[in-house]
């Protein structure tokens, strides 16, 4: 088998599943302050729901409760299902997407059209086990990879490189 030309882009093709997108979306959903203030504040109203269901004080106890309910009502539609209603609207996520990754940056290709950008774009790299998010500048946004969808680990390992140069170069904000 012959070895690939390092300077030759690195292209993968793959189509993301409805469970890759909402775990891309939990995974850089979770990196906002105010998502994991929303997680604190729901975890404190359930510690004061018990506290006020185990001392005789029901006033603390309902109130928790509700606080609890509402926070816990509102991180369930920021994490699963507005995630799940945006893959099955957007014929674009469910579309075969292709990534191909050179040193100058990265060109994405989607049934709607194709994209060029180079590395400093994207500020932060996130990752699972499952998948790779190149995180965008504008609020929640973010590309997001499958790591099935390198052929092998050398693949793989020649886009971690490539990453690296994620956020290089980037002028911080006035």
């Amino acid at each position: 088998m012959a070895e690939a030309d390092p300077v030759a882009p690195l292209c993968v093709t793959f189509r993301l599943t409805s469970a890759e997108y909402q775990a891309g979306v939990r995974r850089l959903t979770l990196t906002l302050w105010p998502i994991r203030l929303f997680i604190v504040v729901a975890i404190v109203a359930a510690i004061a729901a018990l506290v006020g269901a185990l001392l005789p004080y029901t006033i603390l106890a309902i109130v928790g409760l509700l606080v609890f309910a509402v926070y816990a009502f509102m991180l369930a539609f920021l994490l699963g299902i507005r995630p799940a209603q945006s893959f099955r609207r957007r014929t674009d996520l469910r579309g075969d997407q292709t990534y191909c990754f050179s040193e100058s940056g990265l060109s994405m290709t989607f049934a709607s059209g194709e994209s060029r950008v180079k590395w400093s774009y994207f500020i932060g790299l996130l990752e699972t086990k499952e998948l790779y998010v190149l995180r965008h500048p504008v609020g929640q946004m973010g590309s997001i990879i499958p790591r099935r969808a390198f052929q092998d680990t050398d693949a793989e390992t020649r886009f971690r490189r490539l990453a690296q140069q994620v956020g290089k170069g980037r002028r911080p904000l006035a």
